[in-house]
């Protein structure tokens, strides 16, 4: 598969809310790092662990995933990562959710996968309105 098929197909297995269907882009033994931290291993712990999510938190949910950047880092392995907009109707997560992916793919399987909610750096440094507007490269600690 290549990296277009690949995104085009989690895309329709994610807004099909069929856990099954999004694992098949994974390799048997693929790594998936879930946005709160969970690391899910395998495709079959990986299909289950998101057709729990299709079924509660994100029943009837819309992604969008789009390509930013895909380099090679060996002869038959891709990095590649990708942002996305999750739209949620109802519930605890309901709203528009942005995220970040890392992927690492080799022969058209997903290898490893991190995925890294988006924030703005004020509510990150829980709404400092002056370090928000720093970039995390100047900050430092005043009191030493």
């Amino acid at each position: 598969m290549t990296v277009d098929e690949i995104i085009a197909e989690m895309t329709r297995a994610w807004n099909a809310g069929d856990g099954a269907a999004w694992a098949a882009n994974f390799a048997e033994d693929a790594d998936f790092v879930d946005v709160v931290g969970r690391v899910q291993r395998g495709r079959q712990v990986i299909a289950a662990e998101h057709q729990k999510i299709f079924d509660t938190i994100y029943k009837d949910s819309r992604l969008e995933i789009r390509r930013m950047d895909c380099r090679p880092i060996s002869d038959d392995v891709l990095l590649i990562h990708t942002s996305s907009t999750l739209q949620v109707p109802d519930g605890p997560r309901a709203g528009e959710w942005h995220a970040i992916q890392t992927k690492i793919v080799r022969h058209g399987q997903i290898l490893s996968f991190h995925n890294t909610g988006r924030t703005s750096l004020a509510d990150f440094t829980a709404r400092d309105e002056d370090l928000g507007r720093l970039s995390p490269q100047d900050w430092h600690r005043t009191d030493s």
